[in-house]
């Protein structure tokens, strides 16, 4: 006779499961989910399916025929009828059993993840126990992790998927589905589940030989599943967590051995709140004001992404029909904004600024746009600032305009300290944008003289933009300055060949070869006096750097440089 399983409490095995995120741990869990997780999330139990099937099957079939039919798939109407679903399934839909497959789908896409399921997607998404196996066909482990956190999952739906399970550490939230996904002909019928597919019995053998497994709302009565765990001989032991009420099912019984454990909880949804509290995640949602919640301000920062994205497309070349389709998507406030992109005249487009800003005070974005246009065209700074200033009164957390004033108090008004708490602010509520990260990395290297770090923002911003002319040349001018030729060198050359407008950048890559690269010394001068001529300057760019280094490698007329330099970024 085999020993029984020992039971614990839930707090001694939530403590247990903290610990294993501890920074040197090795102890890792898997979660082997069932119907009964899904409950409060609005999809029925199996048990209680097969319940509402069966009286419809004896609502329609005569007693004689029913009766023989029970016979056969050997019925016992003292056990639960849960452990018949597969049998229930296909005769209840032998009509046509695409209807079955049709009321499970509705059953699922009414659903929206527990709270049970998004404290899950916490866990998963910050630990090292990154493993759900399941035979659930819902998509709820996954909506909450999309929903509820920035991790993307990978879901394996089909036993073809096993191979790409990675076993001792997956990188990403993993969920496999032993009896597929529900838009991947999901099993449903007894021969279908009689038996784990062998792709699954590999796969699996090496993620129970070094997982604790946790089972959640799991009736055991997937015969597959359970001989398989019954089979396996090296495993980590398995804590099974059932409800008083319905007590530990008689397949567990069979399972469980002394190395294994049973937990009695409440719930779901309530186990995985004890093990969030425990976790110390911040809240998903704000006690005091749900407009301050993580998810709501997720779901604002998408929304404004998409938002930003038609904007830029509007200011593309487009045609009438596109142009009108981009504009029914877009804020009241951009007929405003388009008339001003529609003239050149720069009264004319203060005259509309003014007038947009009169239909719509509360807009910090227009109140932005004019700051920026005030600043780069006007050149009316002190009515710039007050307009900078407003917007982020009206919108403190909008990246772009935070972006934007740092980089007026750097270049305009030389506050340096304000300004870069600026550029964190900016970083911080937008860390993979590649303006932001060049504009801090040159004001790094320009004004702080921290190099390394300096750097490091040049990469990334070149990382997630690589194609950036601006990005290039300024990572190009870093190079020079620090005695960088050769690999400086690339990097202008592929700011040239994305360059396609003459323009302040223009100027500023033709004044690196001037200094840094003898051989272009007269087609250097011939260009940037053409460039000059034509207007284009580059005002208050800081060339020190590069002229100290070309003085230091021998250049020779080190005032025909000042010359440049200054005739490029004095006004």
């Amino acid at each position: 006779m085999k020993d029984t399983p020992k039971e614990i409490t839930q707090k001694q095995l939530i403590r247990a499961m903290k610990a294993s995120n501890g920074e040197n741990s090795d102890i890792r869990y898997a979660f082997l989910l069932g119907a009964g997780a899904s409950i409060a999330s609005g999809i029925p139990s199996g048990g209680d399916l097969a319940k509402k099937w069966m009286e419809e099957l004896e609502a329609d079939i005569d007693e004689d025929t029913l009766d023989k039919w029970k016979k056969d798939i050997g019925y016992d109407a003292n056990k639960p009828v849960g452990e018949y679903y597969t049998r229930i399934y296909p005769k209840r839909f032998e009509v046509n059993p695409s209807e079955g497959f049709e009321k499970l789908q509705d059953y699922m896409e009414k659903a929206k993840p527990s709270v049970g399921y998004a404290f899950l997607a916490q866990f998963l998404a910050n630990t090292q126990n990154r493993i759900v196996i399941t035979t659930n066909f819902d998509t709820m482990t996954e909506d909450a992790l999309f929903g509820f956190t920035k991790t993307r999952p990978l879901v394996l739906g089909h036993e073809l998927l096993s191979s790409y399970l990675k076993s001792s550490a997956p990188a990403r939230p993993t969920i496999i589905k032993v009896h597929r996904d529900m838009m991947l002909e999901p099993y449903s019928k007894e021969n279908e589940t009689e038996k784990l597919a062998k792709t699954w019995q590999k796969a699996l053998q090496p993620i129970l030989k070094n997982h604790g497994l946790v089972v959640l709302g799991y009736g055991g009565n997937d015969d597959s599943l359970m001989n398989y765990l019954k089979d396996i001989k090296d495993r980590k032991p398995i804590y099974w967590c059932y409800l008083p009420t319905y007590g530990i099912p008689d397949k567990a019984k069979a399972l469980l051995t002394g190395d294994d454990f049973i937990v009695p909880i409440k719930g779901f949804d309530e186990f995985m709140l004890l093990l969030n509290d425990a976790m110390g995640y911040d809240a998903l949602v704000s006690e005091d004001n749900i407009a301050e919640s993580k998810i709501v301000k997720d779901a604002i920062a998408y929304a404004t992404i998409h938002r930003k994205q038609l904007e830029k497309l509007m200011q593309s070349e487009q045609t009438p029909e596109e142009k009108e389709a981009t504009k029914k998507l877009l804020p009241s406030w951009w007929d405003y904004q388009l008339k001003v992109n529609d003239t050149d005249d720069v009264k004319e487009k203060d005259k509309i600024f003014q007038e947009g800003l009169k239909a719509h005070p509360a807009s910090h974005e227009l109140m932005g746009n004019y700051a920026n246009f005030l600043h780069d065209i006007r050149k009316e700074y002190d009515k710039a600032e007050s307009y900078y200033i407003k917007a982020l009164e009206l919108d403190p957390n909008d990246a772009d305009y935070n972006g934007n004033y740092a980089s007026f108090l750097h270049d305009i008004r030389k506050e340096y300290d304000k300004a870069e708490s600026y550029y964190l602010k900016t970083l911080e509520l937008d860390p993979n944008c590649a303006i932001k990260n060049g504009n801090y990395a040159s004001f790094l290297h320009d004004i702080r003289k921290e190099y390394d770090k300096a750097e490091s923002y040049y990469i990334k911003a070149l990382e997630l933009d690589p194609n950036s002319a601006i990005k290039n040349g300024n990572y190009a001018q870093f190079l020079l300055a620090n005695g960088e030729k050769e690999k400086a060198e690339a990097y202008i050359n592929k700011a040239f060949e994305n360059h396609t407008t003459e323009n302040d950048l223009t100027v500023e890559l033709w004044f690196y070869r001037l200094a840094h690269y003898p051989e272009y010394f007269e087609k250097a001068q011939k260009e940037l006096d053409r460039l000059l001529a034509d207007g284009h300057r580059s005002i208050g760019w800081n060339f020190e750097d590069n002229i100290l280094r070309a003085e230091k490698d021998g250049f020779d007329d080190i005032a025909m440089l000042r010359t440049y330099a200054d005739r490029i970024s004095k006004e």
